[in-house]
């Protein structure tokens, strides 16, 4: 361990090794104020400089050395407002105080504020001060409107941490009250354009995973009462535009807004454009949306097909495999509705619903079913130890599943019609038909 007087000598000796220097610098480049306004500042500042040894070390020390340079040679290098800032924000971190905290915090925007008169880069810098704002909880107002200058002034090569922190920040205005769900959405799609802009620079992994960070916090605000009248209203402008058909065919598929007419029109438009531009599972899928809506489920499974071929995971087939076991049961082709939910099923576990798919053909088939013996019931048990069969593996289902099960079971036969068949509750039965499918008879 170093005794005081060892570490000032240490200093001392650093400092006449760089003098010889600073005193050759002084004479070039004092007169531009790189290093001060005069040959004593120039020689302050180059023994100042050394302050980045001791940012480890000894920080009191290294803010010490870093004050006096700050001051008397404020030109002479951009790392010095680097390092300034990240000084103040360890201070302000561990300090308790909230009032020298607040000061610490001060100083640190600061610093920001005189890197950009000293160095330039406005819109770069101000994009930082906002992140750092955001995280040390400043006014959310003065937050926004900083990050809003710098994204107005740095347009598509606005940093990916700037785009990050500006959705968080008019996310809290809204929650605020100080911004509306509409602004919000429109700041969302901002943001993301910068994102794609940037989708095959050198940095395009930060702006990849910014894109991610922006839409799953934004996610709460994309419901399809948004994100319709938003593909309709853009639709024109865009369709030439693969980044924006890309992130909305995502966008409307994932909150499965083809399920309203309205939904559905925009969805096939916006599905068609963009296989047309790159053909995907997700397009294709998008095209078979359009066919089920249309009724004409034979060309619905032909596109769910085409998804499935080009999906890249088992569960991305699992998905289009069983809405193209949905498309068969819309058409009552129920052996192969049963079929496809489980091949769908067997490709991605803790999946309930498939099994739930293939009780509501069974429910569904009374009538193709009915022998004029308990062949009608047969279909009701079956299907309900489907229903229990869902909620079994999948957990989440279990509310849907109970309510599908205590529907069915009020149409249950008496024991005495049962009985009537030489049959109890509890007898195996084998439910005949398309099924063909062993159950326990099951009685009011």
């Amino acid at each position: 361990m170093q005794h005081g007087s060892e570490k000032e000598n240490m200093i001392k000796m650093k400092k006449i090794a760089i003098i010889a220097v600073g005193l050759f610098l002084s004479g070039a480049t004092f007169a531009q104020g790189k290093y001060g306004a005069t040959p004593e500042d120039s020689l302050a500042c180059i023994e100042s400089l050394i302050y980045k040894d001791y940012l480890k070390s000894d920080p009191v020390l290294a803010k010490q050395l870093w004050r006096k340079a700050y001051t008397v040679c404020p030109k002479s290098q951009k790392s010095l407002y680097i390092n300034g800032v990240k000084i103040y924000k360890a201070l302000a971190k561990k300090e308790k105080d909230a009032a020298l905290k607040a000061a610490y915090l001060d100083t640190m925007f600061t610093i920001f504020d005189q890197r950009i008169e000293m160095f330039g880069q406005r819109g770069t810098v101000l994009g930082m001060k906002g992140q750092a704002m955001l995280s040390a909880k400043q006014d959310k107002e003065n937050t926004f409107a900083v990050l809003n200058e710098a994204m107005q002034l740095t347009g598509d090569k606005t940093q990916s941490g700037t785009l990050v922190a500006m959705m968080f920040t008019i996310i809290n205005l809204e929650k605020a009250g100080k911004k509306t769900k509409e602004e919000v959405v429109g700041m969302f799609e901002k943001t993301l354009a910068v994102c794609a802009a940037n989708k095959a620079g050198k940095s395009a992994d930060r702006y990849a995973k910014a894109a991610e960070k922006i839409q799953n916090v934004t996610a709460p605000y994309l419901d399809c009462t948004v994100l319709v009248p938003l593909a309709e209203k853009n639709f024109e402008a865009n369709k030439e535009n693969l980044d924006w058909l890309t992130n909305s065919v995502k966008l409307l598929r994932k909150n499965k807004c083809y399920e309203t007419d309205e939904g559905a029109v925009i969805y096939g438009k916006v599905a068609e454009a963009f296989f047309a531009k790159e053909p995907s599972a997700s397009g294709a899928a998008g095209i078979a949306t359009i066919y089920l809506g249309k009724k004409d489920y034979t060309k619905a499974i032909e596109w769910f097909q085409k998804s499935v071929d080009m999906s890249e995971t088992d569960e991305e087939k699992a998905e289009f495999i069983l809405s193209i076991a949905k498309a068969y049961s819309y058409k009552k082709s129920y052996a192969q509705a049963k079929a496809s939910a489980l091949k769908a099923a067997g490709l991605k576990k803790g999946w309930g619903a498939p099994y739930m798919l293939i009780g509501d053909c069974y429910a569904q088939s009374t009538k193709t079913c009915d022998d004029g013996e308990l062949g009608r019931f047969g279909v009701y048990w079956a299907a309900v130890d489907k229903y229990k069969k869902a909620k079994a593996v999948d957990a989440s289902l279990a509310g849907a599943a109970n309510k599908k099960i205590a529907s069915i079971s009020s149409r249950y036969p008496a024991t005495k019609d049962v009985f009537f068949y030489g049959k109890k509750s509890g007898d195996a039965y084998t439910v005949k038909c398309w099924i063909n499918e062993s159950t326990t008879i099951k009685t009011k």
